[in-house]
């Protein structure tokens, strides 16, 4: 680990160093602090750049999404920064890719439920439910991370599947109304658990067919708020990432492409909905090949 100090020469210390990973604080660069990440995402190998913002999520965050070296954005006062600055660090130089477990302490119990079909949504609901109630969590909270998983299973059940001979979407342009009853092959694996303090939550299926790219833009895009914010087709444009974005503390993407996709994500339960509400947000997205 070396720390390059902000000056004229900062970026020939951070080439001669040849690092693996750059941890870049946001409001350290100044004022020029895109550019000069700009500058590091050059560095000699590519190294992967983790942005550490405060607040974050920072008023740049559209901007950096369009960028393609951009995977990685840290609140730095978030509760759990050093631990997922840990597993970011892990995974970013080999470790596993995949793993709700990853980002709960050891022996947290992790629940894990095969999704049929779309009916398969609802008794999935009651189990989220009735395990939060258990734990001591009620009220909005509880509808928001129903909300959530809601969000995850809707994408992996009608936005996930594809002939594996063409690449087409089966069931994009179905209504989300229109019920679906998916293959062996095709069932996604919603997976949640807390220790207390977060609960954490994921989908994975079996495709891979996300494209880090696509999600980027599509949170970038209700960011923006602008005219281009909905899209008029069936499917959606994606306005449920952003979403779920933010309504989530922590928010992962795990993609093996045309093998697995994952979303993971984490919110802090100590707290009241209001608290949600203001809690940093953190992104992640990595890619195997």
């Amino acid at each position: 680990l070396k720390r390059i100090d902000p000056g004229p020469n900062q970026f020939d210390q951070a080439a001669a160093f040849k690092p693996h990973v750059v941890l870049v604080h946001l409001e350290g660069l100044g004022e020029h602090s895109r550019m000069g990440m700009e500058r590091l995402a050059g560095l000699p190998g590519e190294p992967p750049i983790v942005v550490i913002a405060d607040p974050s999520p920072p008023p740049c965050l559209a901007e950096l999404l369009d960028r393609p070296w951009f995977d990685h954005l840290m609140g730095a006062q978030s509760p759990w920064f050093m631990q997922e600055l840990a597993i970011t660090l892990a995974t970013l130089t080999g470790r596993p890719l995949f793993g709700l477990e990853k980002y709960l302490p050891w022996g947290s119990r992790i629940i894990e439920i095969p999704i049929t079909g779309s009916a398969a949504k609802d008794p999935a609901f009651d189990q989220i439910t009735d395990f939060m109630r258990a734990i001591g969590v009620r009220g909005r909270l509880v509808d928001r991370l129903c909300a959530v998983a809601d969000e995850l299973l809707m994408n992996a059940i009608y936005d996930a599947p594809v002939d594996r001979r063409t690449g087409e979407a089966r069931y994009h342009q179905l209504p989300r109304s229109t019920p679906v009853v998916l293959d062996a092959d095709e069932q996604p694996v919603l997976r949640f658990g807390s220790d207390g303090q977060r609960f954490g939550v994921s989908v994975r299926d079996p495709f891979g067919a996300l494209s880090p790219t696509t999600f980027k833009s599509y949170i970038a895009k209700g960011l923006r708020r602008g005219e281009d914010q909905i899209d008029a087709k069936v499917g959606g444009a994606g306005l449920g990432l952003y979403l779920l974005f933010s309504s989530l503390g922590t928010m992962v993407l795990n993609v093996h492409r045309r093998r697995q996709t994952e979303v993971i994500g984490l919110v802090d339960i100590r707290g009241s909905f209001r608290d949600l509400q203001r809690a940093p947000r953190s992104l992640h997205v990595f890619e195997r090949r």
